[in-house]
């Protein structure tokens, strides 16, 4: 097996949230407190050709090129220059749309 990075994404929970307002690129800028909890997604990266991502445990949501994964590591291959690929695993444990930061 090649050499590869293997990242846990714990949840958290909000203690404080303020939403300031809509950015141009569609997100909000947010002023938070929070804390993160035992519970956590891992997110496991491998050399491959092209970008490929599986998700386990995430019915609901998608492996394509809208998933913030694959959008964070296209994103990171245009700003670097490097068009080496990644084969990418995540596994949710993180309930999506729980207000735990697991979407």
């Amino acid at each position: 097996m090649r050499a590869g990075l293997v990242a846990t994404c714990p949840a958290k929970v909000n203690l404080a949230l303020r939403v300031l307002g809509k950015r141009s690129d569609g997100y909000h800028e947010l002023r938070t407190v929070f804390q993160a909890i035992d519970l956590h997604d891992t997110l496991e990266v491998r050399p491959g050709a092209g970008l490929r991502l599986t998700v386990e445990g995430g019915d609901r949501l998608s492996a394509g090129p809208d998933n913030l994964v694959m959008r964070a590591a296209e994103a990171l291959r245009r700003a670097s220059g490097v068009r080496a690929g990644a084969t990418m695993r995540l596994v949710k444990r993180i309930p999506i749309g729980g207000g735990l930061g697991g979407g």
